[in-house]
């Protein structure tokens, strides 16, 4: 008999390596080389930095109005973790933009919501949803900051919703836009 507390527990410790920081750096601008090394490695993008430990899969790709990049979990490829950065002016509002997503993905037959609430990461604040669809858990967080709009989604199986849960709370509260002062 399979003992569903042991498999949490290993992707946790998973999850908390990721966390930690495994993986690769990689950079998209001149400007990242006047910046100091980091470990565990932070990518730099044109917008944000973000320190996620996973594998990139693109950085910056123009989708639409947005510059958009990608990650995989390390371990498994399907898990990924998608950040799109534009400015803020003529952008939705966090929440509108929260709420519209919602509408649009309410319409998957399978949809189910965990959670849809303001909260403040470090001293972001941000708009985290939580929901079900597809046969996987749904993370993401819409935030505004130095004129940078920001919108971060990632995906867990079901088994490993908890651990990615806080994995995904962490890569939020560490995205740090980039502010020109």
């Amino acid at each position: 008999m399979i003992n569903l507390n042991l498999i949490r527990a290993a992707l946790l410790a998973l999850a908390l390596l990721f966390i930690a920081g495994c993986g690769g750096g990689g950079t998209s601008d001149a400007t990242a080389e006047k910046r100091p090394k980091s470990e565990p490695p932070i990518y730099y993008m044109k917008e944000y930095e973000a320190n996620t430990g996973w594998v990139l899969e693109s950085s910056d790709k123009k989708v639409g109005d947005y510059l958009q990049s990608v990650w995989h979990d390390p371990a498994v490829f399907h898990a990924k973790l998608v950040i799109s950065s534009r400015p803020a002016a003529g952008a939705p509002p966090p929440m509108a933009a929260a709420e519209l997503a919602r509408i649009q993905t309410n319409y998957y037959s399978d949809y189910r919501e965990r959670s849809f609430k303001r909260v403040k990461l470090g001293k972001q604040p941000m708009v985290r949803w939580a929901y079900e669809a597809a046969g996987e858990g749904h993370f993401a967080y819409f935030f505004e900051k130095c004129g940078t709009s920001i919108a971060f989604t990632g995906s867990a199986s079901y088994l490993a919703y908890e651990p990615f849960s806080e994995f995904y709370g962490v890569v939020a509260s560490r995205i740090k836009p980039v502010c020109v002062e």
